[in-house]
């Protein structure tokens, strides 16, 4: 049944992330990320909730809707990354970002939550971890700029200094 669970997840996936990519397009890539971030904040209490009831069917939809907070920030993250950086930094910022996130904040992130749940035998100690991720995230995604809909093809520097010359001298 969890083999099953995950691929229908991951099916459903395959239909949600290009759908919030799409829906980032519109309502912002900082938006978008960040209603997903708030989500997973609040998922993972209801995660282990309905894990801990031992409920076949109830199993079946945490591990189905699991992956809808992920895909809500998988959407627009390559974008949201990406125009995070000018055009001559965008390829190494994004790359090296992301790189840099996997291995700091994923790499561990399942030893973490086995310590966790070592630790305090519940589930609830890895949805604390996973609502303490979900705040920094929001906190970073507030503080960067949401590039949506705008014109990404030229140095940000040198569009500042265009609307304000007197700042540069």
């Amino acid at each position: 049944m969890l083999i099953t669970a995950v691929l229908v997840a991951s099916i459903g996936s395959a239909v949600w992330i290009p759908l919030f990519g799409q829906l980032s397009d519109r309502f912002g890539r900082r938006r978008t990320h960040m209603i997903g971030s708030a989500v997973t904040l609040v998922f993972g209490f209801l995660y282990f909730a309905m894990l801990d009831t031992g409920a076949p069917a109830l199993i079946f939809l945490a591990i189905f809707l699991s992956l809808i907070p992920h895909d809500i920030q998988y959407g627009p993250q390559a974008a949201f990354i990406a125009e995070s950086f000018t055009p001559r930094l965008r390829y190494s910022g994004a790359s090296l970002g992301y790189q840099l996130a996997s291995i700091i904040a994923g790499g561990p992130a399942p030893l973490i939550a086995a310590w966790l749940f070592a630790t305090y035998h519940t589930g609830y100690a890895i949805a604390v971890y996973i609502a303490g991720c979900a705040v920094i995230s929001l906190l970073a995604a507030s503080q960067m700029r949401d590039y949506t809909n705008k014109d990404i093809g030229t140095e940000y520097e040198s569009v500042a200094l265009e609307e304000a010359p007197s700042a540069a001298y």
